[in-house]
């Protein structure tokens, strides 16, 4: 089965409109119907969550929309990737090598883990991992 390390910028995708969301409904449609396996370090709820509250705060969707797409996305139970103590010492040393934000460097360091596919909408993230981990942009997924 395919493995992807999906990160917050696909994530998000899932719950709200925005460019490429129909690619992200292809992938969350083959997750559903267990045709690949969703990964993700804890760190995504957080930052799911954090676009749900801007988009409420911008007047994109109400409080209670918010909290309903929240609750679809924790149902949903991606996979959890947790990184040990040493991985996260790592995950600081490619942030800093690669000129990368830490969370961003955690998606990365979660794709090693696993050994999947590191799926991102994230144009500056795809660019630098690819170098480090396999990645695909959700623009080219295909299903």
């Amino acid at each position: 089965m395919r493995v992807y390390v999906v990160d917050a910028s696909v994530a998000s995708r899932f719950l709200l409109v925005e460019d490429l969301s129909d690619k992200a409904e292809l992938v969350l449609e083959d997750f559903l119907q267990g045709k690949l396996d969703l990964r993700s370090p804890e760190l995504v709820v957080y930052e799911v969550g954090n676009t749900l509250w801007k988009s409420v705060k911008d007047g994109f969707i109400s409080l209670d929309e918010a909290i309903e797409k929240f609750s679809l996305f924790l149902e949903l139970r991606i996979n959890p990737v947790n990184l040990s103590f040493e991985e996260h010492k790592e995950i600081l040393d490619w942030s800093v090598k690669n000129n990368a934000t830490y969370y961003d460097s955690a998606y990365v360091k979660a794709c090693m883990e696993v050994g999947g596919t590191l799926l991102t909408a994230d144009d500056i993230l795809y660019k630098k991992s690819k170098e480090t981990v396999p990645t695909l942009h959700l623009k080219d997924y295909r299903g």
